[in-house]
């Protein structure tokens, strides 16, 4: 990889997830380069509108970052039409609320709701990863033909988050098959320890799976809940968005 590219990667994400301004000295630490590297990165994007100063010349992201992200986000109009289902099965479950899709054999975080949420947020890549380890990731993975599913096991790195995930391919199969039977996915601490997840397939009109909806809650919480009536609530809201 050309590493003057990688380094300017590197700076914009660092941007992006510390969520605060950052002067050049800092940031030449965080990426362990020279100052004058640092310097030479943050004229160009500043340049070019990739990069701003706030009144103490701290840097943070410009508007070009924001324009590029809104146009490469090709499902806004998804987030847009799963909104008020998802608020209305936050409010009705008390559990948070998620919405995701497959995307190039990752789970693509489009909309999340904390429990008692109101407002939606994505956090596109923080849930990339975890394809294999959660219920909304295993709807997904279900819904491919068994050929496909082969394929993107071998692909994909499936990390073991607590002693409870499920890694090996035909582990992975088997709970793909139930899911399919199921019609519904629960996965108990797999993803991190003392959290749990519900998720449901979403279908386009012509009937293909194209999205999953979950809840997701505190241990403590999850089991004060019967499955069925959480069953019941997810199943509610995939009807809404549905429109049945």
């Amino acid at each position: 990889m050309i590493q003057v590219v990688e380094r300017t990667f590197d700076l914009l994400e660092m941007l992006a997830r510390e969520k605060v301004p950052m002067g050049n000295s800092e940031i030449a630490a965080r990426l362990g380069i020279r100052l004058q590297t640092a310097n030479n990165l943050l004229r160009t994007l500043y340049n070019r509108g990739y990069v701003t100063q706030d009144e103490s010349r701290k840097y943070h992201l410009g508007a070009q970052c924001f324009y590029l992200g809104s146009s490469a986000d090709r499902w806004k109009s998804f987030r847009k039409w799963i909104a008020e289902p998802l608020r209305q099965l936050v409010r009705e479950s008390g559990f948070g609320g998620f919405a995701g899709v497959l995307d190039h054999d990752r789970l693509l975080c489009v909309a999340m709701l904390s429990p008692g949420g109101t407002e939606l947020v994505h956090p596109m890549q923080e849930w990339w990863s975890e394809l294999h380890s959660n219920a909304c990731g295993r709807v997904l993975l279900a819904a491919l033909p068994p050929p496909e599913r082969a394929p993107v096991f071998a692909r994909t790195v499936r990390r073991k988050y607590t002693g409870k995930t499920a890694v090996g391919a035909e582990a992975l199969e088997r709970i793909c098959k139930k899911t399919a039977r199921d019609g519904y996915s629960e996965a108990a601490e797999e993803s991190r320890a003392g959290m749990s997840s519900l998720a449901m397939p979403l279908h386009d009109l012509g009937g293909t799976v194209f999205a999953a909806l979950a809840i997701f809650g505190t241990n403590k919480e999850w089991k004060r809940v019967p499955l069925g009536d959480k069953l019941e609530h997810l199943r509610n809201a995939v009807n809404r968005a549905e429109g049945r």
